[in-house]
């Protein structure tokens, strides 16, 4: 089964998380703690409840520090890998956490706490200092994390057997995404099939399924991924029971597409992994908590933005002809039709001679003010009266209109599966793929929603919250 952990957060990059959590830690304890920056004397390694307190506070910093890096996009190995970048990112998420942490020493400063400084707020600049010396280290630290792994090739090896061009795929894959833990050996190809057209830098072929157990154990194989071109009547079975018999582990390219996109692989699954495959479980307790969750955020959200939404609606009436709010209807649970409401953002009437069309970059019917609510997801806000009516969730896809569903039913295979939970005011393919409006953007969005559905739970959930905030800062997806 493919443990949706090793997706959000794989292995090798908790692994970078800790280190580097315990590194801004430690330069923020031991460097207030210690001459010359200590204010005063203390022993760093005097058990009382000031080194607690110190300490809990240097970790705290760290998460902080950490956000920042985030949030440049230092923990996506796709541009962490940029050597020539890392510099100036490092320098624009030193800036960031500066911001972050001035915001929250002024709000809450008094829980603030290091050892070796009598005033926090008169000594920032010993923070400021050491909190640079951190993104220094982390600098040090990257260059050396990424060369050990390459260098001794520390992770589970892993072989592809198949012929077919979604193993050539995979193999590509596992071999641009190193911080998922996995060293792809090579591929293993299939009687009776054309030779895979592998180029230089792809993995090298190791011969045949004839010799595939010798080569499991030559390569000191853990993984083999099964992606075969034909499996009508030649299955391999023996083959790959001799392997697992060596207590190696045999599994299906979906599920290794899966561990490393976060998205099921439509175009090519079968059924039969969907019905035996675990995971779509409905746990009665996990959805009733979800419903709460859902309560509670919508709650919040409408009482701590209602100034928000007294300004937009007189913002909307001032620059526009039309209603204040626009309600469509969309598709829900179980293909249930529910009123949607939004704030307007486009011209009265914009589908008057059109019909339905899908919202398009620098969309003319949009209004000056309507583009900028779209930007900021303002307009998102009057859903939270969707999610309180029970017909919409936090989190979940995002609803359709009947007239797209009933043309994305036709064209895209397991469309229609997305409706089996409610539709979400965000949603795990909003915070994973960019703004879509085409048939192929929407059955890339559902390869999303199908992982989505497939691993639903609370902590999912909060991590698609986080993520979306993420989103909504930097202004990405909107139309």
């Amino acid at each position: 089964m493919v443990s949706l952990a090793e997706q959000i957060i794989p292995r090798r990059k908790m692994l970078l998380l800790l280190s580097e959590n315990v590194l801004f830690a430690m330069v923020i304890m031991v460097g207030t703690s210690a001459p010359p920056l200590s204010s005063r004397s203390f022993l760093l390694f005097e058990p009382s409840l000031d080194l607690l307190r110190g300490f809990a506070t240097s970790v705290a910093i760290a998460v902080f520090c950490q956000a920042a890096l985030s949030y440049n996009d230092l923990y996506d190995w796709k541009v962490a890998q940029n050597r020539a970048d890392l510099a100036n990112r490092l320098v624009h998420s030193y800036g960031y956490s500066l911001v972050m942490l001035g915001i929250l020493a002024s709000v809450a400063g008094g829980l603030f706490y290091l050892p070796g400084i009598n005033d926090i707020n008169g000594e920032t600049w010993k923070l400021i200092l050491l909190v640079g010396v951190g993104f220094a280290f982390v600098f040090v630290l990257r260059h050396g994390f990424h060369w050990f792994f390459y260098k001794w090739r520390f992770g589970e090896r892993v072989i592809v057997l198949g012929s077919s061009p979604e193993s050539l795929l995979l193999s590509r894959m596992l071999r641009e995404n190193p911080m998922a833990g996995f060293e792809v050996c090579g591929i293993v190809e299939e009687f009776g099939q054309q030779p895979l057209a592998t180029k230089e830098e792809d993995a090298p072929v190791l011969g045949t399924l004839e010799g595939l157990h010798q080569t499991c154990r030559d390569e000191g194989i853990s993984r083999v991924i099964v992606s075969l071109k034909e499996r009508r009547g030649k299955f391999p079975v023996e083959a790959l029971l001799r392997c697992r018999m060596d207590g190696v582990i045999v599994e299906e390219r979906e599920a290794m597409y899966e561990r490393l996109t976060g998205k099921l692989a439509v175009e090519s699954m079968r059924p039969s992994y969907l019905i035996y495959g675990r995971g779509f479980a409905k746990d009665p307790l996990t959805l009733a908590l979800k419903r709460v969750l859902d309560i509670l955020a919508s709650s919040i959200g409408l009482a701590l933005s209602l100034p928000i939404c007294v300004v937009t609606a007189l913002l909307i009436k001032l620059t526009s002809r039309g209603p204040i709010f626009f309600v469509q209807e969309r598709v829900g649970e179980d293909g249930e039709p529910f009123k949607l409401i939004k704030f307007r953002t486009m011209q009265r009437d914009a589908e008057a001679d059109s019909g339905p069309v899908w919202a398009q970059k620098n969309d003319a019917r949009v209004t000056p003010i309507g583009r900028f609510l779209r930007v900021t997801r303002i307009d998102e806000i009057p859903q939270f009266l969707n999610i309180l009516a029970g017909k919409m969730s936090f989190v979940g896809p995002r609803p359709e209109r009947p007239h797209f569903v009933e043309q994305l039913e036709a064209q895209i295979p397991f469309y229609p599966l997305r409706h089996t939970v409610k539709p979400g005011l965000t949603g795990w393919a909003q915070v994973s793929h960019p703004y879509g409006a085409s048939i192929e953007d929407a059955q890339e969005k559902l390869r999303y929603e199908l992982y989505y559905i497939k691993n639903m739970g609370l902590l999912f959930d909060l991590n698609i919250m986080l993520r979306t905030i993420a989103v909504i800062l930097r202004g990405s997806g909107a139309r």
